[in-house]
C-alpha cells in the first residue's frame, strides 16, 4: 500500500485533526465515540450470532429436522430485528460526531483567518488558493471522511479479528487463504491506483479555481466590463476543460480498478466452498459448516479489503488533508510572525 501509507500526509492530518480532540468540545466528542464503539461491539456480536445460526439452520434443513428449522429461523428473525436499530443509531451517532467536529473546526479557522487577521498575508501573497472553500467545503469533507473512514477501518479490523477466529476453528487452511487472497488484492489495487491522490488534489484545486473565475465573470457582467468579461470567460472555459480532463483521468483509473476488482470479488465466494467441499463429501463435516465457512470467509475478506472498497475516498481524503494542512501551516507561520513583530514593537517602546 505504498501510495496510501507513504503519500498520506500524516503530519498534516495530526495538525488538522488533533485540536478538536483537546478542545472544550472534546468531552462531547469522546462521549459520541464511546457510544459508537459500544454499538460496534454489539453489531459484531450479533453478526457472529447470525453466522452461527445460519449454519445451524442449513444443517437442520439437511437433517430434515423441522423443529430445529423453525427454532433457528426464529432466532435469525429476532437477530435481524435486533441488528437494524443498532445499525441505524451507529450511523446516526457517526454523523452527529462529524457535524460537531465540522462546526468546531470551521469556527476555529474562521476566527483565526478573519478575527485574528492571519489571512491578510495569505490574501496578499495568493499562496493559498480559495481559502473560503477550504474553511467550509473542505472542512465538511475532512470531518465526514475522518469519522467515516476511521470507524469503517476500525469496524473492518474488529470483523477480521473476530471472524478469523471463527474461520480458524472451521479450517486453518481457509484462514491462511483469505489473508493471502486479500493481501494480493490490496497490492494490485494499490499499484493500479497510485496516481489517484495527485489527481484528486488537482481536481479539487481546479474546481475551486473554476468557481472563483465564474464569480469574477459574474461581477464583471454586472459592471458591464465587456473587455474584461471576454477575457475572464475564456479563462473559465480553459479551466473547465482542465476540470473535465482531470475527471476523465480519475475515471480511467477507477475503470482499471473496477476491471480488476469485478473478477476478484466474484471469485471470492467460490474459494471457501471449493476448499470445504471435499470434507463434506467425505462425511467429515455437516452441510451447515460450509455455510458458516462462506459467511465467515466473506466477513474476513470484506474487512481485510476495506481499503480497496474505499480507495477513491482515501485518495480524495488525502488531498483534502493537504489543502487544510497547508492553510493551517500558513496561518501558524503568519501568527508566529505577528507575535515576533508585537514583541519587537514592545521592546522598542
Amino acid at each position: 500500500m505504498n501510495n496510501i501509507l507513504t503519500v498520506m500526509p500524516w503530519r498534516r492530518l495530526v495538525r488538522v485533526g488533533k485540536p478538536f480532540w483537546v478542545s472544550n468540545e472534546s468531552k462531547t466528542g469522546i462521549a459520541y465515540l464511546a457510544v459508537i464503539l459500544l454499538l460496534l461491539a454489539a453489531k459484531t456480536y450479533v453478526a457472529v450470532f447470525i453466522v452461527q445460526t445460519a449454519g445451524n439452520f442449513m444443517t437442520a434443513i439437511e437433517q430434515k429436522s423441522l423443529g430445529d428449522v423453525y427454532l433457528y429461523l426464529t432466532l435469525s428473525i429476532f437477530a435481524i430485528f435486533f441488528t437494524v436499530p443498532i445499525e441505524v443509531y451507529y450511523n446516526f451517532i457517526k454523523t452527529r460526531l462529524s457535524l460537531l467536529w465540522r462546526q468546531w473546526l470551521s469556527q476555529s479557522l474562521i476566527d483565526r483567518y478573519f478575527v485574528e487577521r492571519l489571512g491578510l498575508t495569505i490574501e496578499s501573497s495568493h499562496e493559498i488558493d480559495n481559502p473560503e472553500q477550504r474553511i467550509t467545503q473542505d472542512v465538511d469533507t475532512f470531518c465526514n471522511s475522518s469519522v467515516r473512514l476511521s470507524i469503517t477501518i476500525l469496524d473492518a479490523s474488529v470483523n477480521v479479528c473476530t471472524f478469523i477466529v471463527v474461520l480458524w476453528h472451521l479450517s486453518p487452511v481457509l484462514a491462511f487463504t483469505v489473508i493471502a487472497y486479500s493481501t494480493m488484492g490490496l497490492l494490485i489495487v494499490s499499484n493500479i491506483g497510485r496516481t489517484l491522490i495527485a489527481l484528486s488534489d488537482r481536481q479539487i484545486a481546479i474546481e475551486a479555481d473554476l468557481r472563483s473565475t465564474l464569480k469574477e465573470a459574474r461581477a464583471q457582467l454586472i459592471k458591464t466590463e465587456k473587455g474584461s468579461l471576454v477575457s475572464t470567460v475564456k479563462e473559465a472555459q480553459s479551466r473547465l476543460l482542465s476540470v473535465v480532463s482531470t475527471l476523465m483521468n480519475i475515471m480511467m483509473v477507477h475503470k482499471n480498478i473496477q476491471l480488476f476488482t469485478g473478477t476478484y470479488n466474484h471469485l471470492m465466494p467460490l474459494i471457501p466452498a471449493v476448499i470445504m467441499a471435499p470434507a463434506y463429501i467425505a462425511g467429515d463435516i455437516q452441510f451447515g459448516v460450509i455455510t458458516q465457512a462462506v459467511l465467515a470467509f466473506t466477513a474476513v475478506f470484506n474487512g481485510a479489503t476495506v481499503l480497496i472498497g474505499h480507495f477513491g475516498d482515501i485518495s480524495h481524503f488525502a488531498a483534502i488533508v493537504n489543502r487544510l494542512g497547508s492553510l493551517s501551516e500558513k496561518m501558524a507561520g503568519n501568527g508566529a510572525e505577528q507575535s515576533k513583530v508585537r514583541t519587537r514593537t514592545s521592546l522598542s517602546r
